[in-house]
């Protein structure tokens, strides 16, 4: 579910990207090229978060099946010494 909201944040981060594109001028002196820029800086940074958390969740997927074996082994290690002690 968080991938398809991330995927679907990226979307429209896009599409709004690409409709602000014509509608935005960055050489546009005073107010309105100051907005324009900031604009843009913003959506990119929209663009670069959900990226960022779409890769780590890959990333976090991978890991937590490896933490989840190593815990599970942690148990059985443990178990094995408190049958061996008694």
């Amino acid at each position: 579910m968080m991938r398809f909201r991330l995927i679907l944040s990226l979307m429209i981060a896009g599409f709004l990207l690409w409709h602000a594109f014509d509608q935005f001028s960055i050489q546009a002196g005073g107010l309105g090229g100051i907005f324009a820029t900031a604009w843009f800086v913003f959506a990119l940074l929209v663009v670069g978060g959900n990226l960022s958390a779409l890769l780590h969740e890959r990333h976090r997927k991978k890991s937590a099946a490896i933490d989840t074996r190593t815990i599970l082994e942690s148990r059985q290690s443990v178990q094995t010494r408190e049958r061996v002690r008694a």
